[in-house]
């Protein structure tokens, strides 16, 4: 009952929220209909977040770990302004092809700059300093993404994480004591507020997202 509850609210959400563009929809049927882990889709609600934070931000520079279909990438873009960049990074080459060609035979114009490879290996030799950055990527290396990271991230400029509430294992005192994964998410979620220089707030949107800010 308590699960239908809360779908019943997501679906209210969704509805009393600024509806999906015509190409986000066509980016959700291509993910459903090509992709073999078609769920990793950023959700409706996070993106039009994802939207509204750009709108707000007016960042100068995106960095995205973790392309995937580029839902929420298409979200990023629907408000940034027109002399920012955007570089998105996948770690997959066969993914990344299949949503580079997809982007190119439906939004060709975009200003996207794609990169393949470990994120690890290819953001020091970006020389970028974003102020705005999203990561849905291998969430074991979330922590290494966030040291990495910070250096570069302008004062002001913003993190969010995905997936940081780990389908709600992370509460559960069973996948705590015996999941790998749930062990390392709550690791990382404590990582995060030891540091007194960021502002961190975990939102229970879809499967947690969690916006940090580095203070000035």
């Amino acid at each position: 009952m308590h699960h239908d509850w809360q779908d019943q609210i997501h679906q209210y959400c969704e509805q009393m929220s600024s509806p999906e563009s015509p190409f986000l929809q066509a980016i959700n049927d291509f993910t459903w209909k090509k992709m073999i882990n078609p769920r990793m889709l950023s959700g409706h609600l996070q993106g039009q977040l994802l939207s509204s934070l750009v709108s707000l931000k007016q960042p100068h520079c995106i960095l995205e770990i973790g392309t995937f279909t580029g839902y929420a990438t298409a979200c990023l873009l629907q408000n940034l302004p027109k002399s920012s960049e955007i570089h998105s990074i996948e770690a997959d080459p066969e993914i990344a092809h299949k949503t580079h060609t997809f982007w190119s035979q439906n939004n060709p114009n975009h200003p996207v700059q794609w990169h393949i490879g470990e994120a690890l290996s290819i953001i020091p030799n970006l020389k970028i300093h974003p102020d705005f950055i999203f990561v849905d990527a291998d969430k074991s290396n979330y922590t290494a993404y966030l040291d990495l990271c910070l250096p570069i991230l302008a004062n002001g400029g913003v993190i969010l994480f995905d997936n940081t509430l780990w389908s709600k294992r992370v509460i559960n005192e069973t996948d705590l004591q015996n999941d790998k994964d749930t062990q390392n998410m709550h690791a990382f979620n404590q990582y995060l507020i030891s540091h007194d220089t960021l502002q961190i707030t975990l939102m229970p949107i879809r499967d947690g997202l969690t916006l940090v800010q580095k203070l000035n």
